[in-house]
């Protein structure tokens, strides 16, 4: 039986992901230290309040507590910093402080997204570094892009279980419920070592919520918008009985037609949404923890653009039923033996559903019915082989199948008349992957991070159809034509090397270089598709592929003064898939080699006046080159973040600040684009939030915000323009 010592020291070594025996880092990590000294002590008997003697033993360990500023008396959110100590799990596949990461990170936390009053997780990441929305005109469904990528080029994730939408030309939806979370955490520029297809841009990865540590903790809240009239209400409860412990959370959204600047309202720009959470785990040992999770999301949506484009400008749609469901079946288990850290299994299926109807207009109608199913499952282990290396191990598999139909007409009075079904149907998207990624602690302050991954991804063709009828002023001509493809099978083998030195307790360098790749999804690959016109899929794609170069450092006064994080980043891709025209119509090609070059910074300065001022900022050029020349204009503001200044009092906390992008221009190279050359300005909008909290423990907490103060008309993309002048107000109490 392992002495308490040994069995302490062996459960840091699995949450934190090392060894720590005779490493004596002075840097290890608060949290996860008071986390694995709170399961050790549990392990060994002790349940009985085990988190106050575990928070005791850290203080022994670590010394007295650092004289930070006096904003522990501050309310509301209080102090919302992520901390480099902060652990993260996305950018290693195992947990560990930010400051040991050596990719570029940012963390979201539930106490900063609580008081922000969106309803959506996208606008709660809008204001990360490097970090860009963009819409398709769908309210409430936006999508992310990091370092100005396209967002099909993010891989989106929850709990670390990949989103796909195969049939999307925006980039998959991040389909959850928004107030049931831990944290978000971000990782910028190529990852695909890590999880695979997607990650080029890089990384958004949701951690839901985990259950209290209490037998019952509730939360609800009740928010307003006044940018399309929206209300939100949601409620969460959690907590831990003996051996079992749980999660679940709802929310519900209904809002009305957005608002521009100068209160014009966009028409049918309403939605509503609904969702459901839960989470069950059962401790069968010590060591080994069995569960079961599951998350439904249910929206319906009408879509417009503010486009001035005669073929797209008045193009608007309803979709009356946008769903996802999703099942989780997992098993974890840690300290198996002196080699084996840790196991960690996971099964999953998962099914989107979308319809869409357009409203018909200049003689063309669209509908559409999706279902996409997903079967998946990972098996991870931990080695941990003597002081200094750790080693992770793992197998990623999937498979996604596809069935579409959908109708298209166009009526041009006695000119050409055309009435075309599609049906789709069985495509399939299978894929294989091992990875090993191994930290080699060559000395006490540095650390090497070295990664593999082999991914085989097979995509089969299933079977199409293209019927109907169409007339061109003469007899009416029948269509009734099978479409035929071939399977596609690709290779790709992908690696990382990375190195982080921390001669500090509070600062750290890193260096990194990585790959990233993505596989052509089913409908770039197969499908016909219309959105205004026609567009065919073209099964000669190859996968699209990046090399990153990254030099960054992170540094965090321990007394409250300086937080920086900065990073250079160098960014070479190949065989990017975009539209090209084909005739009259579209189909997809590889066009283009890019190169994407920048800065990122995130700084902020806490004074002793619990005043902090803060910028967060990204300065970049991005580089088309194809077959028709090069340009510079590819659709990617050169520079855009905010800036601003936080107050955290006694009674009410503070938050004004900027947020700002330059003008962006798109010269469309090889015509790729629908709208043509675009051009849209830069914006500066003022924004100003106020949260406080109150009761006996500050349980309940009220907040406010005026954003776009100014009125400022703007767009983030060609679609469709940003609110004008809004509010919102919110409350949320914690039992």
């Amino acid at each position: 039986m392992l002495e308490p010592q040994a069995k302490l020291e062996r459960t840091i070594r699995c949450l934190g992901g090392r060894w720590m025996t005779g490493m004596n880092r002075s840097h290890l990590q608060r949290n996860a230290l008071n986390l694995a000294v709170t399961m050790a002590l549990g392990s060994m008997g002790l349940m009985g309040a085990p988190a106050a003697f575990a928070a005791d033993v850290v203080a022994a360990a670590e010394g007295a507590e650092s004289s930070a500023p006096s904003a522990a008396g501050a309310t509301g959110a209080g102090l919302t910093q992520v901390k480099g100590e902060t652990v993260v799990v996305t950018a290693s596949r195992m947990a560990q402080p930010l400051l040991d990461v050596n990719a570029s990170m940012s963390v979201v936390s539930a106490e900063q997204t609580r008081t922000l009053g969106v309803d959506n997780v996208p606008e709660m990441l809008r204001s990360a570094p490097g970090v860009t929305l963009m819409s398709d005109g769908t309210p409430g469904v936006k999508r992310i892009a990091l370092r100005g990528e396209n967002p099909s080029r993010t891989l989106l994730m929850v709990d670390g279980q990949r989103i796909d939408d195969q049939k999307n030309k925006s980039g998959a939806p991040l389909l959850i419920n928004p107030y049931f979370i831990d944290r978000i955490e971000v990782v910028k520029g190529p990852s695909s070592v890590l999880y695979g297809s997607d990650a080029l841009g890089g990384i958004v990865n949701v951690i839901t919520k985990q259950a209290a540590e209490v037998p019952f903790e509730f939360e609800a809240g009740l928010s307003f918008n006044s940018a399309n009239e929206s209300f939100t209400e949601y409620a969460n409860a959690s907590g831990t009985i003996d051996r079992f412990k749980y999660a679940v959370g709802a929310f519900n959204t209904n809002s009305g037609d957005l608002r521009l600047s100068d209160h014009e309202r966009l028409d049918n720009t309403s939605y509503d949404a609904t969702g459901f959470n839960g989470d069950f785990s059962y401790d069968v040992l010590d060591n080994l923890t069995v569960g079961y999770a599951a998350e439904f999301f249910d929206t319906n949506a009408e879509t417009s653009t503010t486009i001035d484009d005669p073929t797209y400008g008045n193009f608007s749609g309803d979709i009356p039923k946008w769903q996802r469901q999703k099942h989780k079946l997992y098993v974890k288990a840690f300290d198996l033996n002196e080699y084996l850290a840790a196991v960690d299994a996971s099964f999953y299926y998962q099914k989107n559903t979308k319809d869409f109807n357009s409203i018909p207009q200049r003689g063309l109608d669209v509908t559409v019915y999706n279902e996409q199913e997903s079967l998946g499952g990972n098996l991870q282990l931990e080695w941990s082989l003597g002081e200094r290396f750790y080693l992770i191990t793992g197998y990623d598999g999937r498979q996604e199948t596809l069935d579409s139909s959908g109708t298209v007409g166009i009526a041009m009075g006695p000119v050409f008349n055309a009435n075309f079904n599609i049906d789709d149907s069985d495509y399939k998207q299978q894929s294989h992957a091992f990875y090993a990624l191994l930290s080699t602690y060559l000395t006490d302050e540095l650390t090497l991070n070295t990664g593999v991954r082999y991914n085989y991804i097979k995509t089969l063709a299933g079977s199409s159809h293209l019927g109907g009828q169409l007339s061109t002023g003469g007899p009416v001509i029948p269509i009734d034509m099978p479409l035929n493809y071939d399977d596609v099978s690709q290779v790709k083998t992908l690696g990382s090397v990375g190195l982080v030195y921390r001669p500090w307790d509070e600062g750290a360098f890193r260096l990194n270089w990585s790959q990233g790749f993505r596989v052509p999804n089913i409908q770039e690959l197969y499908l016909l598709t219309s959105t205004g016109t026609l567009q065919f899929g073209n099964p000669d794609l190859e996968p699209e592929e990046s090399d990153n170069f990254e030099l960054g450092f992170r540094w965090e006064d321990p007394h409250g003064g300086l937080m920086a994080d900065v990073a250079l980043f160098y960014t070479i891709s190949d065989n990017y898939i975009e539209t090209a025209r084909s005739g009259q119509f579209y189909t997809y090609r590889n066009i283009a080699e890019a190169k994407s070059y920048g800065v990122e910074a995130a700084l902020s300065y806490l004074t002793k006046w619990n005043v902090e001022p803060y910028l967060n900022i990204t300065a970049m050029e991005r580089k088309y080159e194809t077959e028709a020349g090069s340009s510079t204009n590819t659709g990617t503001p050169k520079f855009f973040g905010n800036s601003g200044v936080k107050y955290y009092g006694r009674y009410f906390d503070l938050d004004g600040f900027a947020q700002f992008a330059t003008s962006t221009k798109n010269d469309n190279l090889d015509g790729w684009s629908y709208f043509g050359a675009t051009e849209y300005g830069g914006y500066v909008t003022l924004n100003l939030r106020v949260s406080t909290s109150f009761g006996d423990n500050d349980q309940f907490t009220v907040y406010a915000s005026a954003e776009n103060i100014l009125d400022k008309s703007y767009q983030t993309n060609e679609i469709i323009h940003e609110p004008g002048r809004f509010f919102t107000l919110g409350v949320s109490g914690k039992f």
